[in-house]
């Protein structure tokens, strides 16, 4: 087993190129930008070569990284959030294996380096072509994420054909918003600990009310399915401790069993050698004395470490046991935070949809022009700012953009 420090020439020499490496590639915006759920963060780490590791900003703000464990990152920037980590697991040791040579790696507070992988999607709804989610790029403004939108629609360009077509995308909204509704319900029942067979009512009501009778089952067996699936790997884990258990005893006994021995087989050999110095035995005798301590030494170390071993398979299965509830409601925080804002987005189109079918409405029979508002949705440490913006206001992950048909 090797040991390496990050402050050797080598890895001083690696941090260099990779901070320049980074430095290059890393906006104003990536410097200044405060995290929020749903960003991206790509991390290396100097000491490991060139493995990078992906973690995700989670609904309440965490964010869980291999080796650097979970930090609030929601609020902060990278080098705030990287200051932070580094501070955290400052010598810290890691163990690594490579071409079956186990090292030791002792972490060090220059070894960390954080960029944005990407950023949270900007959303375009209401009169625009193709409503929807967008990739976020720094430096994108209204007008390209209206343009990627499929552009405006103006009332004056509807007729009955797209009026026909407005009331389909309509008919498929509500039922995308249906099933939004039916994984929220999922998630809900999963994490609160609901019956499954207990009726559909409240806020998901719309779930019974659009999905057919077998969609719900399915639905059921989906709540059932997960808690099964989470009752196995508890099943699972209890018999691997259960088993592991049952090891260390065992090999209790047989390290007991095994002192006696050793003790026994080092007295015999005293007793040998004290012989042998008087000349009252034999080489061979001697030789087999010799023999007989060292195979019950031999015996008794080789016990040690399994039972070492044993105890830290114990030690990991303990620790895994306590996680797998934790990741599972993690998982299903992570899952309805996704949705929720998923639901949103669906019902905000729904909104909007409504609006243009009236408008459209009232230019066929008032054949009144009509005027595009541009609104922005932004959410900050308040809550969510809505303002009307121009084509060339530059954007921030997350925003919402709604273009608006008005009546002039």
């Amino acid at each position: 087993m090797r040991y390496t420090r990050a402050g050797t020439m080598t890895a001083l020499f690696c941090a260099m190129c990779l901070f320049a490496i980074l430095a290059s590639g890393t906006s104003a915006l990536a410097q200044s930008y405060r995290l929020a759920p749903g960003d991206r963060v790509l991390v290396q780490i100097v000491q490991l070569g060139n493995l990078s590791y992906v973690g995700t900003v989670g609904t309440a703000g965490n964010i869980r990284l291999p080796y650097l464990g979970t930090h609030q990152a929601a609020g902060k920037t990278l080098d705030e959030l990287a200051q932070e980590i580094s501070l955290a697991v400052a010598g810290q040791q890691i163990r690594t294996s490579q071409d079956g040579v186990s090292t030791v790696i002792v972490l060090d507070e220059q070894d960390i380096f954080l960029d944005i992988e990407t950023y949270r999607p900007v959303t375009v709804v209401g009169a625009v072509a193709a409503p929807g989610r967008l990739p976020f790029e720094p430096g994108m403004n209204v007008r390209a994420a209206i343009g990627s939108a499929g552009g405006t629609s103006t009332s004056g360009q509807r007729d009955g054909v797209q009026q026909a077509n407005f009331r389909l995308r309509m008919a498929e909204l509500r039922e995308t918003e249906a099933w939004m509704a039916a994984e929220l319900w999922r998630i809900d029942t999963l994490l609160t600990g609901k019956d499954s067979g207990a009726p559909i009512d409240g806020d998901f009501k719309v779930i019974t009310q659009r999905l057919d009778d077998d969609d719900i089952v399915d639905l059921r067996r989906l709540v059932d399915g997960a808690r099964d699936g989470v009752q196995r790997a508890r099943d699972d884990n209890s018999a691997r401790i259960a088993l592991t258990e049952k090891r260390i005893d065992f090999l209790e006994t047989a390290l007991e069993q095994f002192i006696t021995a050793s003790e026994i087989e080092e007295s015999r050999l005293q007793d040998v050698l004290q012989l042998s110095d008087r000349g009252l035995t034999t080489v061979n005798a001697l030789d087999n004395a010799r023999e007989g301590a060292l195979n019950a030494s031999s015996r008794l170390l080789t016990t040690q470490a399994d039972l070492a071993a044993a105890e830290r398979d114990l030690q990991t299965l303990e620790i895994e046991k306590q996680g797998l509830d934790a990741d599972f409601v993690q998982t299903l925080l992570d899952e309805r935070g996704r949705a929720e804002r998923e639901y949103d987005e669906v019902r905000a189109r729904i909104a909007t949809l409504n609006r243009e079918l009236a408008l459209g409405a009232l230019s066929e029979q008032e054949d009144e022009q009509t005027q595009i508002q541009i609104l922005l949705h932004r959410q900050n440490s308040a809550g969510e700012i809505t303002t009307e913006v121009r084509p060339s206001e530059l954007l921030e992950p997350g925003d919402v953009v709604e273009v608006v048909l008005m009546l002039e």
